[in-house]
């Protein structure tokens, strides 16, 4: 097979020059931060496992693609050299994108439901004495209400809130969407905002609705690391997605309404929902039907 690349004229000396350059570009484009580093850790082990790339980039990518086993990893790896092959292109090094005939099918969305009655036993197991662990409790219940994402949860401001309407503003920059959105919150949730609000030093002075001991940012790998050791504590694994699906699953169940469910968790399209909740089966929407009936 030919070689697709331009030699000649190239405006970067490697392909690590180009991916930094990609990367900051994405970076001012507004592009969130995890996906920015998602490229960066598979394109990296990429380039240093096949420095000949940019000369036989074919010869480099396909048993790259095709190594591992998982059928998400080979996804993964498809989807973020397709991104990176097409910037080359427009950048021109090279005259067509190696990645041509290599299809980025979604394999079937991977479903880590709890139950109710999981969530109730990690609840319970939280130290309600403890700051962390009530600040915890609240925004479990706030993801479990508004299946709000772990950055999104962590982006909150207290101005956010709206008190009286029972709303809450996700701010654009949170959103891995990059798209604001407003979102409904129950009473009993509001009632527990309230309180947490209540609970902050006055000498913070934090923006933020959920802040660390001192007042600062919740950063979301600081979130992530919290529930992980509680779940190891408690002997109950949980993850703050698997909240985002459970309140998606029983708000797609009780209105059968696919595009408010796609609204609700931010999703850019409903063909993205449609994909995280194939698990609905014809019961419900049997029973969704009959309660629009």
């Amino acid at each position: 097979m030919s070689a697709v690349v331009a030699t000649l004229n190239t405006p970067y000396r490697d392909a690590v020059s180009a991916l930094e350059a990609m990367c900051a570009i994405r970076k001012a484009e507004g592009l969130a931060p995890a996906t920015i580093a998602s490229y960066r850790n598979i394109i990296t082990p990429f380039l240093r496992e096949y420095p000949g790339f940019l000369s036989n980039p074919r010869a480099a990518i396909l048993p790259f693609i095709s190594e591992p086993e998982k059928e998400w990893s080979r996804f993964t790896r498809i989807k973020v050299l397709k991104v990176f092959c097409n910037f080359l292109v427009d950048e021109g090094v090279f005259q067509d994108t190696p990645m041509k005939n290599i299809k980025c099918v979604m394999p079937g969305k991977r479903v880590d439901i709890p139950t109710v009655e999981d969530v109730k036993t990690f609840l319970d197991a939280l130290n309600q004495e403890k700051f962390a662990e009530r600040r915890l409790r609240v925004m479990f219940l706030l993801a479990l209400d508004t299946g709000l994402r772990r950055g999104e949860l962590c982006g909150l401001k207290v101005e956010d809130f709206d008190d009286h309407g029972l709303l809450l503003r996700v701010r654009p920059e949170t959103s891995k969407v990059r798209k604001g959105r407003t979102v409904p919150i129950s009473p009993q949730v509001g009632k527990e905002l309230r309180r947490f609000v209540g609970l902050r030093l006055p000498e913070w002075r934090s923006p933020w609705m959920f802040p660390t001991e001192t007042g600062g940012a919740l950063k979301p790998s600081a979130f992530g690391h919290q529930i992980r050791r509680v779940s190891d504590r408690i002997g109950e694994r949980m993850k703050i997605h698997g909240l985002r699906h459970l309140c998606a699953t029983e708000f797609l169940r009780s209105t059968g309404n696919i595009a408010l469910t796609a609204a609700l968790l931010g999703h850019a399209s409903i063909s993205t929902t449609a994909k995280f909740y194939e698990h609905l089966d014809v019961h419900d929407l049997q029973e969704a039907h009959g309660q629009a009936s």
